[in-house]
């Protein structure tokens, strides 16, 4: 069995902040859980003393990598520590990106949840295929509208192509934050992802808070979020890998629809347009 800890960073609403919605996958083996909640909780101890509450302490990825903490030497102590643990248990990430600008539908989650969780299906199940195994996707709690989704996605997907049933457990798990590190290992990595593929800071942040941001958020992606991310030996019927990392279309200045040009672990996948149309 494999646990799937699903978070998303990124506001569902056009008019937010930010031009990027993240959704995101921590897979881990379950009898890893348990080794992941008690070294990370010891490095909370270790950074927090007397101020650690094993009830209430958890990792804060928007305030870790907030422009206003990023570069402090705390935080990116705290995060390689974070980063090596995690990295130790040989976890795979699942990754899609969506730019909300890509449709002239007003960007909302009655539709981004649908489209992200269908888009991360196919390498989940790939994924656990690969492990001959089954999985279990984990939320937070207080989500109703995101459990109807996957309920509803894995209802339909029992029976995949050729007969093949799905790997993944029809019934998701719903389990508190404060008890499921693997809940805030996800947040990190989609929060991570977010910030790095986001060209809206140096509008919302005084210039001096951002000297060095980049190369801090950089090195995040780079060093931790994209080598852990899943990549399948299969291809799909279109003929491509079949990889953790889906980067869906984004606008050019003209206003129409191109596609970046991926790179080896960013495999775009589909059409966002017309699912968001």
């Amino acid at each position: 069995m494999h646990f799937i800890y699903v978070q998303h960073s990124g506001k569902p609403v056009e008019s937010s902040a930010g031009n990027f919605w993240v959704q995101a996958g921590v897979s881990l083996p379950a009898e890893k859980w348990k080794a992941l909640q008690l070294r990370l909780n010891g490095l909370q101890r270790s950074f927090q003393k007397d101020n650690y509450d094993p009830l209430k302490s958890r990792v804060d990825a928007n305030d870790l990598l907030h422009p206003r903490n990023a570069e402090k030497s705390w935080t990116r102590a705290f995060c390689k520590g974070f980063e090596k643990i995690v990295a130790a248990l040989e976890p795979s990430f699942f990754l899609v990106v969506v730019d909300k600008r890509t449709t002239d539908k007003p960007a909302h989650a009655k539709w981004l949840l649908p489209l992200t969780y269908s888009y991360l299906m196919k390498p989940l199940c790939q994924h656990l295929r690969d492990a001959d195994d089954i999985g279990c996707i984990v939320v937070p709690p207080g989500r109703p509208e995101e459990l109807e989704v996957l309920v509803q996605l894995q209802t339909e997907n029992l029976f995949g192509s050729g007969g093949r049933s799905s790997p993944l457990v029809s019934s998701p798990m719903v389990q508190n934050q404060r008890d499921a590190c693997g809940l805030q290992v996800a947040d990190f990595i989609a929060t991570a992802t977010r910030r790095y593929h986001e060209g809206v800071y140096p509008k919302l942040y005084a210039k001096q808070t951002l000297v060095g941001y980049d190369a801090v958020i950089n090195s995040h992606y780079q060093g931790f979020v994209k080598p852990n991310t899943f990549q399948s030996s299969a291809i799909d019927s279109k003929g491509y890998k079949i990889r953790g990392y889906i980067y869906l279309w984004r606008r050019d200045n003209l206003g129409r629809l191109r596609l970046e040009q991926p790179s080896r672990d960013e495999v775009p996948i589909g059409d966002v347009a017309s699912a968001g149309a």
